[in-house]
């Protein structure tokens, strides 16, 4: 009898595409791979019958199924099946241990061990143990990964014992357990063969087999650790492009679509389809230069950031895919809290901030002052980045409210790289900015001392960013949040707009709510059951 080869046609031709290490020869693949065959005619059985109790994903823009090395948002999407991180994000963005048991921080926030559960399985049947996540940590700090800026600020790593590990970091950061979401790949003398092709993790599902030509099984795990999950089988279909995706999705031959890989701003759930949504990191802010004098007192940054409807942006520039803020801070993380009633979009509230500041209307409708004999008048030059048609709207609607105010202001778009130049070079007056605020919250590429965006310090906010890194506390690290977030709201560098939403669209097949977060989009997989 004939028998085919399970994953060669789909993945050789990635072989020199990522490695952390290289790449096997085609000899060794090949008998690498030849350990995963199955009969074609079992293959053509399990072809015209899916096992009922499953669900169907897409897979798009495949390179290598190594999730420290994946380009693909899809593939990282369905790793999240079989890998799992020492930590991972719930809905309110608190560190909640997945591999890991517990951990302590030294009281000068450099010291972080670690305590592994001890009663977790890899998919091969071996114990997974703290010489795995020595070797995960040494494949990422050896290599250009996905994770590589993570492990930055870290000086050293060590197993010091079968399940206990310990992180020195050069300096202390608020709560870096937050940045232990990536996935765990098990200790192996190279990564040259299974761990960059075929998948084996410590997660709910296991690769199975190709059992046709652009479609993959995977089977729920039976020694998974929380418990085998539900739904018995997962599909994954490779797909050709977006469109067919999307219509994939519509015509229920897959019961998944993420925003990560589909623009979902304009798309409107069909039948009885469901939008899970969540809050991202990815914030959108208003900065100002301080170092400009029409900008340097803060009573005229206050004026301005209440001059901004920030829900009539939201609504008007993404669809509505987004949250308003007052600080950095996700409005989903346990730190959130609310400062709206500090300022609000208030004509009187702004003219007395702008007053404070010696700004006052002259005949023509300006705000002017005089600084000894120079007449200054308040107007301004808005950057913004020509490749986003989004954030040149937002430009153009915050440049709108200050000029009915009576504050004249433009609208400067250039591409990406014209704009980074001018905003390290301090050339600007006022910018629209992205960044996503990482998974601990630390602020200090925008507000550092030593160097930011808006020439602005204070020292009481690089104070508190070091007391943050030392305390492992929630209510502790509350109370710091609070100030940290007091500080840039009163001194008000910059204003933040709205933190995007996230979404993955669920088909009727999955009855389940699905509990995306900003770091795993399926991280309760193990829970959802499907209709009969």
């Amino acid at each position: 009898m004939r028998r085919i080869k399970g994953l060669v046609a789909v993945l050789l031709a990635v072989c020199t595409v990522f490695s952390v290490t290289g790449c096997d020869t085609v000899e060794r693949i090949k008998e690498r791979i030849s350990q995963e065959t199955v009969d074609e005619e079992k293959v053509a059985d399990e072809n015209k019958t899916e096992v009922s109790n499953s669900i169907s994903v897409g897979l798009l823009d495949f390179d290598t199924f190594n999730p420290l090395l994946t380009k693909s948002e899809t593939v990282k999407e369905c790793m999240e099946f079989v890998y799992e991180p020492l930590f991972e994000l719930n809905e309110k963005l608190q560190a909640v241990p997945i591999l890991a048991e517990s951990c302590t921080v030294s009281p000068d926030g450099r010291t972080i061990d670690i305590t592994l559960k001890n009663n977790i399985q890899w998919q091969d049947g071996s114990n997974f143990n703290a010489y795995d996540v020595s070797y995960t940590f040494k494949q990422i700090r050896s290599g250009v990964t996905n994770y590589t800026s993570v492990l930055a600020n870290m000086a050293d790593y060590m197993a010091t014992g079968d399940y206990t590990f310990q992180i020195v970091l050069n300096y202390a950061v608020p709560n870096f357990v937050s940045l232990l979401t990536f996935p765990i790949v098990k200790y192996q003398s190279d990564m040259k063969g299974n761990a960059n092709f075929i998948p084996m993790g410590t997660g709910p599902y296991k690769y199975n087999s190709q059992l046709s030509t652009g479609k993959l099984l995977f089977s729920a795990f039976d020694n998974y650790h929380n418990g085998r999950a539900k739904i018995d089988s997962l599909y994954v279909y490779t797909v050709p492009d977006l469109q067919k995706y999307e219509s994939m999705f519509e015509a229920s031959e897959i019961d998944l679509m993420t925003g990560r890989t589909v623009d979902l701003s304009e798309y409107t759930p069909r039948g009885s389809a469901r939008n899970n949504e969540y809050i991202t990191n990815q914030m959108t802010f208003i900065g100002y230069n301080t170092a400009n004098p029409l900008l340097s007192g803060v009573e005229t940054r206050q004026g301005l950031s209440n001059i901004v409807d920030k829900d009539s942006i939201v609504n008007s520039t993404i669809y509505s895919r987004g949250k308003a803020s007052n600080i950095p801070i996700n409005p989903s993380s346990i730190f959130y809290y609310d400062t709206s009633t500090k300022f609000k979009p208030d004509e009187i509230l702004t003219t007395q901030h702008l007053g404070n500041d010696k700004w006052g209307l002259d005949n023509d409708g300006k705000y002017v002052r005089h600084v000894g004999a120079q007449k200054q008048v308040l107007q301004f030059e808005i950057l913004t980045n020509s490749d986003s048609a989004e954030k040149v709207n937002i430009a153009n609607e915050v440049a709108d409210s200050y000029t009915r105010f009576g504050i004249p202001t433009t609208v400067t778009a250039l591409p990406y790289d014209e704009y980074i130049a001018r905003i390290n070079a301090k050339n600007y007056d006022i910018m629209i900015g992205e960044i996503e605020v990482s998974a601990n919250n630390d602020l200090t590429p925008l507000v550092s001392s030593t160097d930011n965006y808006f020439s602005y310090a204070n020292p009481d906010l690089d104070m508190l960013i070091g007391q943050l890194g030392m305390t492992n506390d929630e209510e502790q690290q509350k109370a710091l949040f609070r100030q940290y977030g007091d500080i840039i709201v009163n001194d008000m560098p910059f204003t933040v707009l709205f933190f995007r939403k996230g979404n993955v669209m669920s088909g009727s097949k999955i009855k389940n709510e699905i509990l995306p977060s900003v770091d795993r989009m399926f991280r309760n997989i193990e829970t959802w059951s499907v209709t009969e």
